[in-house]
């Protein structure tokens, strides 16, 4: 997006111009010419005096309703800093997930020549990791192992709840788990934001083992069994299988951030107690003795359980590693490694 102001600072303008001089204009990068291009071209003001200011946003939306990648823009007609009514992807779609940056160059004139802009994440970016509680002992993988099956973030009714026991598990009125959220004035803003209401599915993100097993289940009442094929996530004791990966190679959650009120990052509060829940079902496997060796089957207890994110993360700009600790009874965050999205170094363990 682009403003011209004339003599103008943005500051002094910006409540009176809209993008008429660059709106949602498309920039590509040209690999035989290794110049970021675009058209049709646009001319400095003639005046030296003269000042433009740029606001920029990836990837690209070309959809007025923000159906490619989710983003819908401020109109043409709209004066101040532009904004993003940005919406996360649908659950079956977690792989299409984007990361949002933006950036902007203010007050520039002709005497400037290129442009150069610094983006910055205006998501935040979560990954998962699992490994067993010292309650456990002799899982050895193959006769007997964790079989982790499903994740959820925890919506704010049961419609719809990816909980499947009896009874299941509660949904998180608290939530503040947003599908759809306004950037504006440079911070995130809530007036008219979306919190999930039903159970938002991460299955398509799960690293799940590459061949099925299978569970037998207890069928009404428990005076039936039946055989399911059920895929997951496989934890045991061996040595070196201490801590696994719950998510596929190179793929994260870019999610909106939650307690904004300012552009300065530091001044954010991050979520409150409570209010983004992870929800799992995991099941206690033990290998029949009956089953042929080829295709055995297992024995199964169900466990289902939900872990609150810690108070003050979910922050802009900022990755989140957990490393959830399954032990008989529940799951617990023993250690998160959280870091400043733009600098992979420095990281800290958090209890």
């Amino acid at each position: 997006m682009g403003y011209y102001t004339g003599s103008k600072s943005w500051e002094d303008a910006k409540g009176d111009v809209t993008p008429t001089f660059m709106y949602n204009q498309k920039v590509t990068w040209d690999a035989t010419a290794k110049a970021w291009t675009y058209t049709p071209i646009k001319y400095w003001p003639n005046d030296t005096q003269a000042k433009v200011s740029f606001f920029t946003y990836a990837p690209y939306e070309d959809s007025a309703i923000g159906d490619r990648v989710g983003i819908v823009t401020s109109k043409i007609t709209d004066t101040g800093t532009p904004k993003i009514t940005f919406t996360l992807k649908p659950a079956d779609k977690l792989d299409e997930m984007i990361d949002l940056v933006v950036a902007n160059e203010k007050d520039k004139s002709q005497t400037n020549d290129a442009i150069s802009f610094k983006f910055g994440h205006i998501l935040s970016k979560i990954a998962f990791k699992a490994k067993l509680g010292a309650d456990y002992a002799g899982l050895d993988g193959t006769e007997s192992f964790i079989y982790i099956t499903h994740m959820w973030i925890v919506g704010a009714t049961k419609t719809n709840s990816l909980s499947i026991l009896t009874p299941q598990l509660d949904a998180n009125s608290a939530s503040k788990f947003y599908t759809t959220a306004t950037w504006k004035d440079l911070h995130w803003g809530y007036d008219g934001a979306v919190i999930a209401q039903e159970d938002y599915n991460l299955n398509s993100l799960m690293k799940m083992e590459t061949n099925k097993i299978t569970e037998i289940w207890d069928g009404s009442g428990g005076t039936t069994t039946e055989e399911k094929q059920v895929e997951g996530i496989k934890l045991y004791t061996a040595e070196g299988h201490k801590e696994v990966d719950l998510f596929k190679d190179d793929h994260f959650l870019y999610l909106i951030p939650v307690g904004e009120t300012s552009a300065t990052a530091s001044e954010n509060k991050g979520c409150g107690e409570n209010e983004v829940q992870i929800g799992f079902h995991y099941d206690i496997v033990t290998k029949t003795t009956d089953g042929p060796e080829n295709a055995p089957k297992y024995l199964v207890s169900h466990i289902e359980s939900k872990v609150s994110l810690p108070e003050g993360h979910m922050k802009r700009n900022t990755k989140y590693t957990y490393t959830f600790t399954i032990n008989l009874k529940e799951i617990k965050v023993t250690a998160a490694d959280v870091a400043g999205w733009d600098n992979d170094e420095g990281n800290f363990p958090m209890n």
